[in-house]
């Protein structure tokens, strides 16, 4: 497969963001993110009824259109990365040709070295946004998304692809997506902190991570339920799939250490619908917090039905404690789970989990159909990312590991039974 670049263009929001609105100032969970970018790639079957051309032309009339909603996409992040220069830069936006048609391209596995090719690189790291549009030989289209973590999180990421898409569709944005500026550097004020206290450095920077996709079906998320559930209690998808998947990496560490040791979780909470306000569901910026899921080796076991019960428990009891802390509260929260997993990656322990489940990845209709197939990508530290599958029904698990744990990973007896 071979990708060729046919043009780069930097796109505008289609009416100039006004003065006032110039200087988007970021929150301490802004500060916090990883630098990282997020990657979300959208697969569109070929449609004789559409000329491509036309549809190109059409994608970047509704993207510059849709900027002026998501005007700090468009900016540009300041040197002391407190702020997003919201000046009207545009964003990155490239048009590519793949030599292959998308149904060969699918089942190839698909790779992830060929998948991340389907995302552009920024020219910079205080660009927000990267979109990349590629042209399949059978007239298939894929768009590839990169937004940098520290202006916005996955939520807000597909709240921006779905207004672009209807806007597309439709000729006009109906607002079902507008995000809000509920100016959460107020509520989350950012600091001076530091960068090795809570950066997510590698602890060897020559190790080989690799990402792999491990598909849990319908049919799985069913056994694993009857397998972890009590009479009168169903537990979630994501809390099945985190623990089956929890249990796997405590074993990783227990073979590379020669002993279970005490092991930190830290997955992700959206807190639209969760905390107080003013925090919105259309809150834009990064409006999450990690949290702390502790296994301790000397109090509890590391089987499937204790882990599904330690997340549990433990999830429950950050979402009845969100509604009544304080801004300042969650951001003492927040900066002690950094620090602890910053503690834990040195310790060469894994703990980065976060879930995309629930998100409207599949409703992106940009006016041919919704997605055949929307993917993660690959990443640079060790995560596990979970989204749903295309048929609603199951978990995509998303799994970036140093090459090594990798391989043991992909040996767990469980995972080998239940994935695909």
């Amino acid at each position: 497969m071979e990708i060729k670049i046919r043009s780069v263009q930097s796109i505008k929001p289609s009416k100039s963001t006004p003065k006032n609105l110039r200087n988007f100032r970021l929150s301490l969970l802004d500060q916090l993110a990883s630098s990282s970018y997020i990657n979300l790639i959208f697969y569109y079957k070929a449609s004789a009824e559409i000329n491509v051309s036309d549809r190109c032309t059409q994608l970047v009339k509704s993207l510059s259109e849709v900027l002026t909603l998501f005007y700090p996409l468009a900016g540009r992040i300041t040197e002391d990365g407190l702020i997003v220069d919201c000046s009207d830069q545009g964003v990155k936006y490239l048009e590519t040709q793949v030599s292959t048609r998308l149904d060969d391209f699918l089942e190839q596995g698909p790779k992830i070295d060929l998948i991340n090719q389907l995302i552009g690189a920024p020219d910079q790291v205080t660009t927000p946004l990267v979109i990349q549009v590629n042209i399949f030989d059978c007239g298939a289209l894929v768009i590839g998304v990169s937004a940098a973590h520290k202006v916005t999180d996955a939520s807000n990421l597909v709240r921006f692809i779905n207004e672009w898409a209807s806007t597309n569709r439709t000729g006009d944005s109906n607002g079902a997506f507008y995000p809000s500026f509920d100016n959460m550097a107020s509520v989350f004020p950012p600091r001076e902190i530091s960068s090795s206290k809570y950066s997510l450095i590698p602890n060897d920077p020559e190790a080989i991570i690799v990402t792999k996709r491990f598909v849990f079906n319908g049919d799985t998320i069913s056994k694993l339920r009857a397998k972890a559930s009590s009479p009168n209690h169903k537990h979630s998808r994501v809390t099945l799939v985190a623990s089956l998947v929890w249990k796997a990496l405590i074993y990783i560490d227990q073979v590379k250490n020669g002993s279970f040791r005490d092991c930190l979780l830290a997955p992700a909470v959206n807190l639209r619908g969760k905390a107080g306000s003013p925090i919105s569901e259309s809150s834009f910026g990064n409006v999450w917090t990690p949290y702390p899921i502790r296994f301790l080796q000397n109090k509890m076991e590391s089987k499937f039905v204790d882990l599904v019960t330690l997340v549990e428990d433990t999830t429950r009891n950050i979402i009845m404690w969100l509604p009544k802390a304080s801004g300042e509260e969650i951001c003492t929260q927040a900066m002690a789970c950094y620090a602890e997993v910053v503690e834990e990656v040195k310790q060469n322990k894994f703990s980065i989990f976060t879930s995309w489940c629930g998100f409207p990845i599949y409703e992106a209709d940009f006016g041919w159909g919704k997605p055949y197939w929307a993917s993660e990508a690959g990443s640079s530290i060790e995560i596990i990312t979970l989204m749903d599958d295309k048929h609603g029904d199951g978990i995509e698990a998303w799994v970036s590991l140093n090459e090594k744990d990798m391989y043991v990973f992909e040996q767990d007896e469980d995972i080998l039974a239940l994935t695909s």
